[in-house]
């Protein structure tokens, strides 16, 4: 049971929020009255009325061991209070809680998120019958309600007809997350495999495929970076958490208490980030506030100070063993006999770069030139678009020195060399996060991290890290679903001079997930950001979206991708399955009522945990709402297919099926009943906590599966990636200096300058800025400036949301959602309007106190913040926490535009571009906008 309204001898009795109350009454008394004995008996009462909670009610009914996951990467313990099957309580894990000091095995706590989801269930306005868009996309008022027999016969035969109107290939299951049951989006894919002719996927994710794309090729990797098992952070001198707020955003079930724990027992912890988050605010010892999207300049001035301060104590064999190109290396031999001539030309290493036209490693014997690399970098794009012919400084001849990077970061060149030292000297454990790679220069930083790492030893030994724990130490049950999509493959492979086994992440085959808009904008030949691979393929005519508000709201520029998916010669149908009108919801053609978690079975991991938790069913969906598996059962029925599609399998018999296979297997020690009953199994810690510890040890007997063999600081790989995606890399309005590249196609080396390099470099942000007053002016390459666009926007994953999962939630809108007064306000849970949003429930926005006066504006006004793409209306907080000329919106707020075209949702994604990253072609929106603002 909750220790909740318990004795002071049963447990914890005092909330945070209780606690600070007594503190302030007990502040308030002492200012009054001073410190007698009179005074502190009068604090001690006061104290003690503010810790007289309510009791709780009593419930006659059973507690059902549960979860409610969704995409915030923990998958946490919730246990149901359930009578006369009414979910009447939420509670979370209630075991012993054992900490470091008592066997490491934590509570699986939630956080607010899933504890606030009772009323999330109950919401009038859930989605509870079948809907069909009658009028134009995104006329909320033109849905009408059908049955489920029409919506399963129209839904089959309009997909039938997209098989034989067009190809299997365009017709699309679009990326989403909102149902981490994974229920939802399986199942559409499983129905399009056994009931029709297949579907065209998409490569990486949303949330981190920059990361991905450079994990495949600095170390062969794929998906993320490979760090130490989560727990061996205990064993670091020092923890760093770089763009990483995992208490917040709950990376991983108790990875916050994990990190809480480690700094209590005396292991000092950094943060490096943009944003005072929830975690620098709880755990840092120590804050490095850089400007945001410049880690990569950060950086190379670390490096500059080692290459030039701490070059002695730098193990330059190690270096050479273990990194292939920080220094030149033209008759470089791989670790792997398939690969030849895969040098590094002199001047065209990572340390020459960052040396610029200093000649001082040729002199040390170390490299054979001084930088090659020009000091400014163009756009591989369209006539048409704003940055054709403009360039960006990328310093190629210039010395990165910490006093360069403190120009552009705003971090002092002291504390960068301080930085730089720690990581030589101890053992650093440094988790990796994701803002870091959302801008549109979303590669450099986390290339150059992983260098950094692997030339200070910070890697392959205990407490010694760099990146992302591993995924997964558990294995969920299987489902039994066909899942797979159709793999297309669009690429020159000609391009390479290495085997196309060293691709690691399927750059050659489908899209980027980031970049399916453009593909349904333009037909074969055409590309909005001059993708190559784009341009190749066919349009998307058909989108099933389970589960996933991907469509709309969790894209860039809003406006654009409405005006795309509403145009029907584009994009012929639409089906989203959903349990509310989202944003994508309304631009459907059909819109379908699915069930959430606990409302149908599942079993679910976390990320970089060992655990798998149970999600019973404990209650039926409302109204004719159902589970997305019954669903496609539907749809798969109306076409004659039920069979194929369900195998005589429920949903159900499939779960206990995959656990018995694992249990039978050995891996499971507890049968699928016992683990419904206890909700949660716990893996044995794995064997092999350290990450690339072989390769630590032997390079040569060890390799990586990079061509080289090694991490990469020079990639020729992906540069010839980039082209065998079909992309054009040579920028004729510039030239190397001196020095000369492999060229396209496996021609001769030459010397023109590129789009993409094969080292890592620092490129400002298409919208971004450098530090206040920088001797190093930020490129205005938007004319931002002229239009009036003084502030940058910067968005966070919100701890009252899971990206635009919850945001209706009223008891967490009342926390933080303003009205037009700057008091709490939220949409009434009681209204059974479908509308998407309510105006005068606002978005919070935040700014630096010192822009009030000039803006002309008070904490709780009404603003409206814009840019050439959107208006949002939201209310405005001000405070000495964001930096001048940043603006901090949390991303995921559901757009709903006024009939002024103004959203009243606060949605950022009104106002940031659809512009992918440079290289990987992937989501760039947290940290790469201007706007402007004004009071509303």
């Amino acid at each position: 049971m909750s220790n909740k309204g318990k004795g002071k001898d049963q447990g914890l009795t005092v909330s945070r929020r209780n606690l600070l109350k007594g503190m302030g009454a007990v502040g308030a008394a002492v200012a009054v009255s001073g410190c007698s004995a009179k005074s502190q008996n009068t604090e001690q009462a006061l104290f003690d009325k503010s810790q007289q909670l309510p009791t709780e009610p009593k419930i006659k009914g059973q507690v059902v061991p549960g979860a409610t996951p969704h995409n915030c990467g923990g998958r946490c313990v919730s246990n149901y209070y359930v009578e006369e099957g009414v979910v009447k309580r939420i509670v979370t894990d209630e075991r012993e809680d054992k900490g470091l000091d008592k066997g490491n095995d934590p509570q699986r706590r939630s956080c607010v998120r899933c504890r606030s989801r009772r009323e999330w269930f109950y919401r009038a306005d859930r989605l509870q019958y079948p809907l069909k868009q009658m009028g134009k996309r995104g006329d909320i008022n033109g849905f009408v309600r059908i049955s489920w027999e029409q919506a399963f016969k129209e839904i089959a035969e309009k997909l039938d007809q997209a098989y034989a109107k067009h190809s299997p290939e365009q017709v699309f299951v679009a990326y989403s997350s909102g149902d981490v049951t994974n229920w939802s989006r399986n199942s559409a894919k499983h129905l399009l495999n056994t009931a029709f002719q297949g579907f065209a996927g998409y490569r990486d994710d949303y949330s981190w495929a920059a990361i991905d794309h450079m994990a495949s090729f600095m170390e062969g990797a794929g998906y993320t970076p490979k760090a130490n098992y989560r727990d061996d952070a205990v064993n670091a001198d020092e923890i760093i958490l770089w763009s990483n707020n995992t208490l917040e955003n709950i990376w991983g079930t108790q990875n916050g208490w994990l990190i809480t724990q480690i700094r209590e027992k005396g292991i000092p912890v950094t943060c490096i980030d943009g944003r005072v988050s929830m975690t620098a605010d709880t755990v840092a010892d120590t804050l490095i506030a850089l400007t945001p999207g410049t880690d990569a300049a950060l950086v190379a001035g670390m490096m500059h100070h080692l290459l030039t301060h701490r070059l002695n104590d730098l193990d330059i064999d190690f270096i050479k063993a273990h990194v292939h190109g920080f220094f030149d290396d033209p008759k470089a031999t791989s670790y792997h006999a398939d690969v030849k001539n895969y040098g590094v030309p002199n001047g065209a290493s990572l340390s020459a770069f960052i040396l610029g036209d200093d000649d001082a490693l040729v002199q040390a014997g170390l490299n054979g030139a001084a930088s090659i690399y020009p000091d400014t970098i163009g756009y591989n794009v369209t006539r048409e678009d704003v940055l054709f012919g403009k360039r960006a400084p990328i310093y190629g001849q210039q010395a990165k020195t910490p006093e360069w990077a403190s120009q552009i970061t705003g971090v002092s060149a002291k504390q960068i060399c301080k930085l730089a030292d720690t990581y030589l000297d101890k053992k650093v454990t440094t988790w990796m996060g994701t803002g870091l790679q959302r801008n549109t220069e979303a590669e450099q930083g986390i290339w150059y991290s992983r260098i950094l790492s692997t030339m200070t030893k910070n890697f392959g030994q205990p407490g010694a890290s760099w990146g992302m724990p591993n995924w997964a130490y558990v294995k969920a049950p299987g489902m039994g679903l066909k899942t797979a999509d159709l793999n297309i493959s669009v690429y020159d492979y000609s391009q390479l001079s290495v085997p196309k086994t060293y691709l690691k992440n399927s750059t050659d085959k489908d899209l980027p997930a980031f970049m399916w808009l453009d593909n349904v904008e333009n037909g074969v030949g055409k590309s909005r950001w001059n993708d190559g691979q784009i341009a190749r393929m066919k349009p998307f005519k058909a989108i099933v979206n389970f589960g996933g508000n991907t469509l709309l709201n969790q894209n860039g520029d809003v406006n654009l991708a409405k005006k795309i998916i509403s145009d029907r010669s584009k994009v012929e149908l639409i089906v989203t399955c959903d349990h509310f009108m989202t944003t994508s919801a309304q631009f459907s053609d059909y819109v379908l009522p699915g069930a959430m978690a606990m409302e149908k079975p599942a079993a679910t991991t976390g990320w970089f945990g060992h655990e798998v938790v149970g999600v019973n069913k404990v209650m039926d969906p409302p109204g004719e709402a159902m589970a997305e598996y019954d669903i496609c059962a539907g749809i798969a029925a109306a076409k004659g297919k039920k069979e194929a599609f369900t195998q005589g399998e429920t949903m159900e018999s499939r779960l206990a099926k995959g656990w018995k296979k694992l249990q039978d297997d050995g891996y499971y020690d507890i049968s699928w009943e016992e683990f419904k009953k206890e909700g949660l199994w716990k893996a044995p810690k794995p064997k092999d906590m350290i990450a690339y510890g072989e390769f630590f040890a032997d390079p040569t007997k060890n390799p990586l599966p990079t061509p080289s063999g090694k991490i990469e600081a020079f990639s020729r790989l992906l540069m010839e990636d980039y082209q065998g995606r079909y992309h054009n890399n040579i920028d004729t309005a510039e030239k190397l200096i001196d020095g000369q590249l492999p060229g396209p196609g496996n021609s001769r080396d030459i010397d023109a300058a590129r789009f993409v390099y094969p080292i890592p470099m620092y490129i400002p942000l298409v919208e971004g800025r450098h530090a206040k007053d920088s001797a190093l002016p930020h490129p205005d390459l938007t004319d931002a400036d002229n239009k009036g666009y003084r502030f940058t926007l910067h968005t966070w994953h919100r701890m009252q949301r899971s990206h635009s999962t919850l945001n209706k939630v009223a008891y967490l809108n009342e926390l933080y959602k303003q009205d037009s007064e700057g008091k709490p306000a939220f949409v009434d849970p009681k209204s059974k309007s479908l509308a998407v949003w309510a105006e005068n429930v606002l978005e919070p926005v935040f700014l630096n106190a010192d822009h009030a006066k000039a803006l002309g504006l008070s904490t709780g006004d009404k603003v409206k913040v814009f840019n050439d793409r959107g208006a949002i209306y939201a209310s405005v907080n001000f405070t000495q926490l964001v930096p001048e000329g940043f603006i901090y919106i949390g991303q995921g707020s559901w757009h709903q535009a006024d009939k002024d075209g103004v959203d009243i949702g606060g949605n950022a994604n009104t106002l940031t571009s659809l512009r992918p990253s440079r290289i990987a072609k992937m989501m760039t929106l947290a940290n790469d906008c201007r706007v402007g603002i004004v009071k509303a």
